[in-house]
């Protein structure tokens, strides 16, 4: 009798999550029975000048609605708060929305109950939510990535609010990939890549030398992406994606690897 199998079992997957965020997928990726070979190609980093946050933070009872779309949000946003005396009861009179899963544990965590979370964990999904409330007049606070779409606020302030969206923290491109990360990916030694956003695609493009050389070397491994937009970054340099969950989450993309790979045997 044929004893069942772990998919992932002995596969060596590539993370290109920052340093910080990928304890708990690489976790995943382990109980699994993958090897894991961490290749941070994000450096998180707060913002050049905090002078837009502060402003903000001080102005935070005339805000109707805080909107966060990822756990770095929370991180930088109520670190800041902190750092300037506020508190979580500044936020009595303002309604938040979170935007996953994860990032709603993290406001929890805090003590804040999220008021609305989006079904499509992406830009377009917070919008959708939006629809059936009134905007007219609301003042929205969205503190975002550097580089982060505009679809939330162009979308939202279409649709009647007033949204501040300052920079609440940076995605820097480390100096160099980590030896063990360069050596799997130039001698071939991967069974996948996983890309959590689109600046983790365009940043190891960087890294290794260029969208050619990005290509060569992963035209032999499964290309996973949390979800559409960073897949759409993904074939805009040329990768064919394998992998994309259902939902952009972590925990589904975990699955989906699995499902992948359950396939090919």
């Amino acid at each position: 009798m044929k004893l069942p199998t772990n998919p992932l079992q002995g596969r060596r997957i590539l993370v290109t999550r920052a340093a910080e965020q990928a304890a708990e997928f690489t976790e995943q990726l382990h109980q699994r029975g993958a090897v894991v070979v961490e290749c941070p190609t994000i450096q998180l980093e707060p913002p050049e000048a905090w002078t837009n946050v502060d402003a903000a933070i001080h102005d935070l009872s005339s805000f109707d609605w805080l909107i966060l779309t990822s756990v770095n949000g929370v991180r930088f946003f109520f670190t800041r708060l902190q750092e300037l005396g506020s508190g979580i009861h500044d936020l009595q009179s303002c309604k938040v929305c979170a935007v996953g899963p994860k990032t709603a544990e993290a406001l929890l965590e805090l003590g804040i109950t999220p008021d609305l979370m989006p079904e499509q964990f992406t830009g377009e999904g917070v919008v959708a939510a939006f629809q059936g409330v009134d905007l007219q007049g609301k003042r929205i606070l969205f503190p975002k990535a550097d580089g982060a779409r505009e679809l939330i606020p162009q979308q939202l302030r279409s649709m009647g609010a007033e949204v501040i969206d300052p920079v609440a923290y940076r995605n820097i491109i480390p100096q160099a990939l980590p030896d063990a990360a360069r050596q799997a990916l130039g001698q071939h030694q991967l069974a996948a890549v996983v890309f959590s956003s689109p600046s983790t695609v365009r940043n190891l493009a960087a890294l290794v030398g260029g969208v050619t050389q990005l290509q060569t070397m992963l035209s032999d491994l499964a290309v996973a992406s949390i979800g559409p937009v960073t897949t759409k970054a993904c074939q805009e340099l040329g990768l064919s994606v394998a992998v994309e969950p259902e939902q952009a989450t972590l925990d589904s993309l975990t699955n989906a690897l699995e499902q992948y790979f359950a396939r090919l045997e």
